[in-house]
């Protein structure tokens, strides 16, 4: 080789070394961005460029403004672009902080790291929570007693008006075009919820119609039309219906696209079908009779009641970010239980009751993430409790409890799930299945973690990696194949009350409780998850839905008088943040978002969601179960890096590689104590 040859190809050499070094590199693009605040949660999206060995990670730790003590949150999720199919979503890493106060700003510090750049860079800023939707500040109280009354009173109204129904029957349908204020909201609210009914006498429409903003609908009921309520206003804000009673109806209540920051919680509804009826009886016939279904982003639904509804729970938009459902009691669903469908990051279902539903949950698709499905109780389903299809990608199931008459896990899509994990569940079945599976993944795996669960009964394993199948007949095998390493198989009821699964799904089952006993191998197993839940009891988090000796969370309608600034939400009751921040009890706008480099935040415009990170795994050689083999690959993926879903990038600081890691090691990453604010540290 002539020395100028040589010499050309070293250049190229560096060159090409350079760029990939450069490439490698986290920049961040953008402040960071607030998603529209809830009452107990908040959510934060960091824009990036580069890093594409996806080793970067961002580390959070969050306080009330005024206090000295900092906790950990969940570190930030890696959201993969490259996987999100259907919408376009941006590079970055984003996440949520879990059972804060309401009205209470907070100071969030979020700690970038990324091997190939050097340092790490800190960003601080803050965020404040909505307060508890509440009465006009400056109050004007109309009372009517008649339809014709109300309707006179609905078409005068303004910022600030209350207008209060005296019990009776209001016949008709009902509408109202005028908006409130944050400050002034315009409130319609019965004397009696069970005496103050509106009757839709047979409509075909909706009983009552809203088409402002900053309007309530409270402590009523509603019946007898083919919906209750709508919600009419496209792009409205801050209206609430609480305490209302629905029934006899299709449908409860409905929304339209680009609507924001609702309260719908604490209401009973009512609809048509009786429980065992499901979807694959009549073709789906009832699939859209939906409970309550909304768009867009910032709503808040919780402690609903809900029985008889095709989906009970839903977000319908694609790209709707910032959506809470927590404390709801879902009765019986003919389909879903809970759609989590279209939602592009920071969704939550956190302790939720499911009881009698066909599909549980529904995440077709969620478009990146993260998407969280936290701390929910799950009993007598008929198939697939997680429906991970439409090339999902960014779901997060921890700490949930499934019990089920048939195989616990099982998910029927040929489709790539792509970027989630699985974590901490409690999946029981009947003691014995026959020729079924206790896991049976037909879709592909791309990058899904699934870890530290507990199982019953032993039997067949089947997931697709998509670098190869694992198939296998017993959870030791399946452990042998590099899955489940910290997984449980469980003998018998892990219950204190000895919940069992019912012999088939067409029993009508009551909620049941799903406290652990005393005695069972799922106490104190659960991998910790900062922010999540290091506020356990033991030596360490207890498998499934509800750590044993927590408060019991409330599931459905709230007793007079309690709401989010009193209601217990397990061992996360009574965090240490000291409450001098306010609890924001007037109307609710937009909260103030300010970053340390001076921007201003508000809506996440075209943010877009989070996600993990990580290859399939490799190939272990499991044995084959006997059962029919999977579709595609004789290599097993045990996949379990999700490690650069979570974390961030844009500094130095040579933590371990994440993707060896996984979404376990990088919950238990730690940042370096308090830098100064946007400091480089080497």
């Amino acid at each position: 080789m002539s020395r100028k040859l040589w010499l050309w190809g070293s250049i190229a050499a560096l060159l090409w070394c350079g760029r990939s070094r450069a490439e490698d590199r986290l920049t961040l693009l953008d402040p960071v961005r607030v998603d529209r605040p809830t009452l107990i949660h908040l959510g934060v999206q960091l824009l990036i460029q580069g890093d594409d060995d996806h080793d970067a990670t961002v580390s959070v730790r969050y306080r009330a403004v005024g206090q000295s003590a900092w906790r950990d949150g969940p570190p930030l999720f890696r959201v993969r672009p490259e996987d999100v199919a259907g919408l376009s979503v941006p590079e970055q890493f984003a996440g949520s902080l879990f059972y804060l106060r309401p009205g209470t700003e907070y100071e969030i510090e979020l700690v970038v790291r990324d091997p190939d750049n050097g340092s790490e860079l800190v960003r601080t800023l803050t965020a404040r929570t909505r307060g508890v939707p509440g009465d006009p500040a400056q109050p004007d109280t109309v009372n009517v007693s008649d339809a014709t009354g109300l309707r006179s009173a609905l078409s005068a109204a303004r910022a600030g008006t209350i207008i209060v129904l005296a019990d009776g029957t209001y016949s008709g349908t009902f509408s109202i075009n005028q908006s409130g204020t944050a400050e002034n909201p315009i409130v319609i609210r019965g004397q009696h919820r069970d005496g103050a009914i509106l009757d839709g006498g047979g409509s075909t429409g909706n009983v009552f119609e809203i088409y402002g903003s900053f309007v309530h609908l409270e402590n009523l009921t509603l019946r007898n039309a083919n919906r209750a309520l709508r919600f009419q206003g496209a792009g409205t804000e801050g209206n609430v219906a609480r305490r209302l009673r629905i029934r006899d109806v299709r449908l409860g209540i409905g929304s339209r696209e680009n609507q924001k920051d609702f309260y719908i919680c604490d209401n009973d509804l009512q609809g048509l079908l009786q429980w065992p009826t499901i979807y694959t009886d009549d073709g789906g016939t009832h699939a859209n009779d939906d409970g309550i279904n909304l768009a867009g982003d910032g709503h808040v639904v919780c402690h609903n009641r809900l029985q008889g509804f095709g989906d009970a729970l839903k977000i319908e938009q694609d790209g709707s970010r910032a959506v809470d459902f927590y404390g709801n009691e879902v009765v019986s669903a003919y389909d879903n239980a809970i759609e989590l469908d279209t939602l592009a990051g920071n969704g939550r279902a956190v302790f939720n009751r499911f009881t009698n539903a066909f599909m549980p949950a529904s995440f077709q698709p969620v478009f990146g993430g993260p998407v969280y499905f936290l701390r929910n109780v799950v009993v007598n389903y008929t198939s697939e409790p997680l429906k991970f299809h439409n090339s999902t990608s960014g779901v997060l199931v921890l700490h949930n409890t499934f019990v089920s008459p048939g195989a616990p896990l099982v998910v029927w899509d040929d489709t790539t799930s792509s970027h989630f994990a699985i974590q901490n569940n409690i999946f029981l079945g009947p003691a014995a299945l026959g020729g079924a599976r206790t896991v049976d993944w037909s879709g592909t795996v791309r990058d899904g973690l699934f870890d530290y669960n507990a199982y019953r009964p032993d039997g067949g394993f089947r997931i697709r990696f998509e670098s190869g199948a694992v198939s296998v007949s017993s959870f030791a095998a399946l452990q042998g194949a590099g899955v489940e390493s910290h997984g449980l198989l469980l003998a018998a009821s892990p219950f204190e009350s000895g919940l069992e699964p019912p012999t088939s799904y067409t029993e009508t089952l009551s909620p049941p409780e799903a406290i652990l006993s005393a005695t069972t191998p799922a106490l104190d197993r659960g991998l910790l998850l900062p922010g999540i839940n290091d506020a356990f009891r033991g030596s360490g988090p207890d498998l499934g839905a509800l750590e044993r000796g927590c408060p019991s969370p409330i599931f459905g309608i709230r007793p007079e008088g309690v709401d989010e600034r009193s209601e217990p939400f397990g061992c996360e009751t009574g965090q240490p943040i000291e409450e001098d921040g306010g609890d924001g009890d007037a109307g609710s706008g937009d909260a103030g978002v300010d970053a340390s480099d001076g921007s201003q935040q508000g809506d996440a415009g075209d943010a877009s969601p989070g996600d993990p990170t990580a290859d399939a795994g490799t190939d272990t050689g499991a044995a084959d179960d006997g059962l029919p083999p999977a579709d595609g690959g004789d290599g097993l993926a045990p996949g379990d890096g999700l490690g650069e879903r979570m974390s961030g990038g844009c500094g130095c600081a040579s933590a371990p590689a994440p993707a060896a890691l996984g979404i376990a090691g990088l919950f238990f990453l730690r940042r370096r104590k308090t830098p100064e604010k946007d400091a480089l540290i080497c």
